[in-house]
């Protein structure tokens, strides 16, 4: 497969989420009168019908082996969810069209990196990979906006739609060459097989017993560490998760935080979100080759830590250029989650697409958890300083449990 198809593909592709979910809300009320309370039923609704779609789109892609053909039918989801909202003035019909079609289109990001791990991507690989898609968040929210500003709110529906029919021409080239690539590679393999027939291999003859009894030992090794294993897992997914809740609220709280607790212009909330997105992409490429020597989990663990220092030290510094500078250990910290807490479970989860499946899910219960924790900010003189210091607290938290189930884990450079 080209080098080439994989990143450009992120990068559509990753264009094409970012413009369509940050402007979801406003269609729905821009366009078909939507009140606050419809908005926040569909949302709900279209993320729960997401939270299902990425357990089983990526169970059927594990079955079959094919992560392809699964980002095909995202791709157009994607297509199928704007024309359709092009086309309709019903708020039901949009609303349907979202749950049915908006929610499970979402799974294509998860898809796409399960491909990568099951063609053996690198954890740096696959962090270079985030990396893409963060440059498109970058430019997919300004230019949505911008398109709305220009030519209507509709007009922002025909540019994702050709966004989106670059991202089905991209995944159908994807699959075309994994095709040609498996065509390529099956006489080989039929000729390798021939030639085994004989039994002169590894497996047949006085050596083939002392092979077994490895294998049996291996298999013993890995039975007794399974416990274990599982563990870290569910603690490693359950931190995870709270980062996520972190990161999601502190971006929603961040204007109010601005003007209401440290009483700032509410423009310093845009730059201060504007330079983290920037730092977001260095960021993650910086960790991708630091996975070259040091253990993801220690990685994931500093993130946190760097998260818990952000979030504790931001409601403290009512300074425009402290909130800017601030972002250097938000973006780390965003950029350990997204990025190396992805490869982590790609490695822990050795079926790729339940692994991007469990990682997608990740960030929407985090999205859940946000809500009682917004809510904190009614209950002293703190305000949403007093939130902050939560999602500080659930990142210290989570640091240390990563860092305590994956203190075992070998380093890269031993395995």
């Amino acid at each position: 497969m080209s080098r080439c198809l994989i990143p450009a593909s992120a990068l559509v592709g990753g264009l094409q989420l970012a413009l369509l979910n940050p402007v979801i809300a406003l269609l729905l009320s821009a366009l078909f009168g939507a009140d606050p309370g419809q908005v926040g039923l569909v949302l709900a609704i279209m993320n729960a019908s997401g939270f299902l779609a990425a357990l089983v789109i990526p169970a059927w892609a594990d079955r079959r082996r094919d992560y392809a053909g699964p980002m095909i039918l995202c791709a157009a989801l994607t297509l199928a969810t704007v024309l359709s909202l092009a086309a309709t003035t019903s708020l039901t019909v949009a609303g349907i069209v979202l749950v049915v079609l908006a929610g499970p289109a979402g799974v294509w990001s998860g898809m796409l990196f399960a491909l990568q791990r099951s063609e053996g991507s690198s954890a740096e690989q696959v962090v270079r990979t985030r990396a893409v898609f963060s440059v498109a968040w970058v430019a997919g929210p300004p230019l949505a906006t911008g398109v709305m500003t220009g030519f209507g709110d509709r007009a922002v529906l025909l540019l994702i739609a050709a966004v989106a029919l670059g991202s089905l021409a991209l995944s159908i080239a994807i699959r075309t060459s994994l095709r040609r690539a498996a065509a390529r590679t099956e006489p080989a393999e039929g000729e390798g097989a021939t030639g085994r027939a004989g039994g002169t291999g590894p497996g047949h003859g006085p050596a083939g017993h002392g092979s077994a009894d490895d294998g049996r030992a291996d298999e013993g090794a890995a039975a007794a560490r399974a416990p274990a294993r599982r563990l870290e897992l569910v603690v490693v997914v359950l931190a995870i998760t709270a980062l996520q809740a972190g990161n999601a609220g502190s971006v929603t709280a961040m204007p109010l935080l601005v003007t209401e607790h440290l009483h700032l212009a509410t423009v310093w909330a845009g730059v201060a979100l504007g330079v983290c997105a920037a730092l977001e992409a260095p960021a993650l490429l910086l960790l991708g080759r630091l996975t070259r020597t040091i253990r993801p989990t220690t990685l994931l663990a500093a993130g946190a830590l760097l998260s818990a220092l952000y979030y504790a030290l931001v409601p403290l510094l009512a300074s425009p250029l402290a909130l800017v500078a601030l972002q250097i250990p938000n973006a780390l910290g965003i950029a350990a989650l997204t990025g190396v807490g992805l490869a982590w479970m790609q490695e822990a989860i050795d079926r790729p697409g339940l692994a991007s499946g469990v990682y997608l899910n990740s960030r929407r219960a985090g999205a859940i958890l946000t809500g009682p924790l917004l809510a904190l900010a009614a209950l002293g003189a703190s305000g949403y300083g007093l939130t902050f210091w939560a999602f500080a607290l659930l990142a210290a938290v989570a640091a240390l449990a990563i860092r305590l189930v994956g203190g075992r884990e070998a380093a890269p450079s031993a395995r």
